[in-house]
């Protein structure tokens, strides 16, 4: 009997089997606020007034002893054409981008029914692959979980519409605009930090700044740092009227400052006005100060311009200071790329059989980790990109990802494999500097990798010794925990073992991608 049935039946033993139409929906454990939150839903015809949810909720913390709060929900599934959509929508962007960036609502029939039936219209291409791919199954498990219902899912290929092989390729190529991992390196290599900031106008501001040549739309609010030029105050008329020596009505004139923030990367145009309070403020800046600025970006005559909010003095630390680190030990906080919160993380589900995991795995810490390098020589080529996912107690907690600027301009050899160019790390920091922070990332993991022991970990070893760093962590290699485990496959490479283990592998050589596919794989057979 499986852990569910076994909960389920205690609380129809409990109760007389008044409750016996609940079906459980999830139960999951939310680290964050210490909470087990347990999930029912009812079929719309029945009611249960709030003495039975109390009934409920009683039974459920009598079975789930935990140390910490336990949150009971019990809703009426409500099975309505929108809803079914909306999950609909959940599902294909949560498990299949490439299907969500090719469907849109008209795509889809939902017939409620005493079983519903979704009808999905395919083009050819994407037919084919969505019979291949095995998607029903799956949708159709998600489907119950959410609604008490019975599902059939139905596929239809268009008539006479065939998608054709550059249009499929284009959609493909959504698979990476969509990832949520592709989305995680642009944010990390967009922001920075600055020190030292001192509040001059407005409000202390709290974020960090973009470099300014990521800026490439709107933000109602968005912070940038850099040198102040061409500092300039000027005057404008106000809508504001008042009556001159003559009695006739004339616009007020007000001042307003224009400058240019310049940071290593590129340059925008600010412009404030301001209040009578902080008019005289605004002469305490002068052109060559460093600051950080906050406000609207919005685009003018085709370039991006910042309306200034808040202006703080700051210092911005310089990318070409090297530091020899003569006690690694004294590394307790990040100071150029910090590690983010994996963006996807999902709670534990406590019934889910599904995700059968070694006792090592739940109870460890591991950094699973990738470089990109120029090249394949262990000796002469360089790290260009990093890419690291933390696992704590089997769960994805967070990412540390960065470009590296190498000494030497990037082979086109190495561009076409992993489509990093110069241009893109022209204005990153050098691997002494990004390899201090990566150290405080795995300290106290054991780290991961694929085919590593032969690769990553020598670039891993030469990087470090060049400012004084030794990675001792335990290194792991999935690559011959595959080998181990997995006879008879035609090789072993990622791809394949990925492919195997039903693994999703997208945009395979860049550094995160990679190490998710390779997290994924490793829980599997470590």
């Amino acid at each position: 009997m499986s852990k569910i049935q076994d909960f389920l039946e205690y609380i129809n033993k409990k109760t007389c089997n008044k409750f016996s139409f609940l079906r459980l929906k999830q139960v999951f454990f939310d680290r964050s606020i210490n909470t087990c939150i347990v999930s029912f839903i009812y079929p719309k015809e029945k009611d249960l007034n709030e003495t039975e949810k109390e009934e409920i909720t009683r039974v459920v913390k009598e079975y789930i002893k935990i140390d910490g709060a336990i949150d009971v929900r019990i809703n009426k599934s409500y099975i309505e054409e929108e809803l079914i959509m909306h999950q609909l929508k959940n599902f294909f962007e949560k498990n299949n981008p490439l299907l969500f960036s090719s469907l849109t609502k008209e795509d889809f029939e939902v017939v409620c029914d005493e079983v519903v039936k979704v009808k999905i219209f395919l083009e050819k291409s994407l037919y084919e692959y969505f019979l291949k791919s095995n998607i029903e199954k799956g949708l159709i498990d998600f489907l119950q979980k959410n609604f008490y219902s019975q599902f059939e899912i139905i596929a239809v290929q268009k008539e006479n519409i065939g998608a054709s092989t550059s249009l499929l390729n284009e959609r493909l190529k959504n698979i990476e605009r969509l990832s949520e991992v592709n989305s995680l390196i642009k944010n990390s290599q967009d922001k920075y930090i600055v020190q030292d900031k001192k509040v001059i106008v407005g409000e202390e501001i709290t974020f960090n700044p973009r470099f300014i040549n990521s800026i490439n739309k709107e933000f109602e609010s968005c912070v940038v740092a850099g040198k102040i030029n061409f500092l300039t105050e000027r005057t404008y008329k106000s809508k504001r009227t008042i009556k001159n020596k003559e009695g006739q009505e004339e616009r007020i004139e007000k001042p307003y400052f224009s400058f240019q923030v310049k940071d290593d990367t590129s340059s925008i145009y600010a412009v404030i006005f301001p209040s009578k309070a902080n008019y005289h403020k605004m002469h305490l800046l002068k052109n060559g100060d460093f600051v950080a600025v906050q406000g609207k970006i919005q685009k003018y005559n085709d370039n991006y311009e910042i309306m200034v909010k808040n202006i703080s003095l700051c210092k911005v630390p310089s990318k070409q200071e090297i530091e020899k680190i003569t006690d690694q030990n004294l590394i307790v906080e990040y100071k150029y790329i910090r590690p983010q919160k994996y963006s996807s993380l999902r709670q534990t589900n406590l019934f889910d059989e599904s995700k059968s995991m070694s006792f090592e795995a739940k109870t460890g810490s591991f950094v699973v980790y990738d470089f990109e390098t120029t090249g394949i020589n262990l000796s002469n080529d360089e790290i260009i990109e990093i890419g690291a996912l933390k696992i704590v107690n089997g769960e994805f907690s967070e990412v540390f990802t960065t470009l590296v600027k190498p000494k030497r301009p990037i082979p086109l050899e190495a561009t076409k494999v992993n489509r990093i160019t110069n241009e893109m790390v022209a204005n990153c920091y050098s691997i002494e500097q990004v390899i201090r922070d990566f150290y405080l990332f795995c300290k106290g993991s054991q780290m991961v990798g694929y085919n590593s022991i032969a690769f990553d970990s020598v670039f891993l070893d030469r990087a470090g010794k060049l400012v004084g760093i030794n990675f001792d962590n335990n290194q792991i290699d999935a690559f011959m925990l595959a080998k181990q485990k997995l006879k008879g496959l035609k090789n072993y490479k990622l791809g394949t073992v990925a492919k195997y283990l039903e693994v999703s592998l997208i945009d395979a050589h860049r550094a995160l991608n990679d190490v998710i596919a390779t997290a994924e794989v490793f829980l599997k057979l470590y």
